[in-house]
């Protein structure tokens, strides 16, 4: 038996080791489209201004699915003291929404189409104006994102300094058209910034 022994230990690790490669094959084959993404613009409409947003998104097959939050400030004038602001005239738009849609890949490549519902809260604060109201509203997206086509080593310092291994998480940039119809409409244009999973990678490079 004793002697039967170190056979006995070389499967078990074989097969451990064998099992392991199954698995990793298998993530590999499988790993999730889940991605977030950072958005900066200029929205025109009943809110005319600096837009801000984020997103996160889960894909499966073509259905997209997305939830955003988005902001557009429109500063009317700052008084100073010294450098020192304290009487900011502004109003701001808050929304939060749900969309659904479908998005394509094409190699290193993507765009979508989305809709959905919103929230938004539209605070004015003006000296002699100010109003706070909230509404729902229909929301429309369109965008396109460029992103690694096979699995790379992810970069720091700006995608100066490759670090670990070869990995299918990445960053993308892309373009994003939306609008909303609504009691308070508007339509604005962003850059995004993405990071995460952004295609199904089934190379080992």
């Amino acid at each position: 038996m004793m002697k039967q022994l170190p056979l006995v230990i070389f499967l078990v690790i074989f097969s451990s080791i064998k099992a392991q490669e199954n698995i990793d094959s298998l993530y590999t084959k499988l790993n999730p489209i889940i991605f977030g993404d950072f958005s900066l613009g200029y929205s025109n409409g009943f809110v005319k201004g600096f837009t801000v947003g984020g997103s996160v998104n889960y894909q499966k097959k073509n259905n997209l699915f997305t939830f955003r939050t988005l902001q557009v400030i429109n500063i009317k004038k700052i008084d100073f003291f010294l450098i020192f602001p304290y009487n900011i005239e502004s109003e701001t738009m808050t929304e939060y929404s749900l969309l659904y849609g479908k998005r394509y890949i094409e190699e290193g490549f993507s765009y979508y189409f989305s809709g959905g519902i919103s929230f938004a809260t539209y605070d004015k604060n003006f000296e002699n104006d100010n109003l706070a109201l909230n509404y729902f509203g229909f929301l429309v997206e369109v965008g396109i994102s460029w992103f690694k086509n096979k699995k790379r080593r992810f970069r720091v310092l700006y995608g100066l300094i490759p670090v670990g291994k070869p990995t299918s998480f990445g960053r993308s940039i892309g373009f994003k058209l939306h609008a909303n119809i609504a009691k308070r409409s508007y339509v604005g244009l962003g850059l995004t910034f993405g990071l995460g999973w952004h295609k199904i990678y089934n190379d080992e490079e």
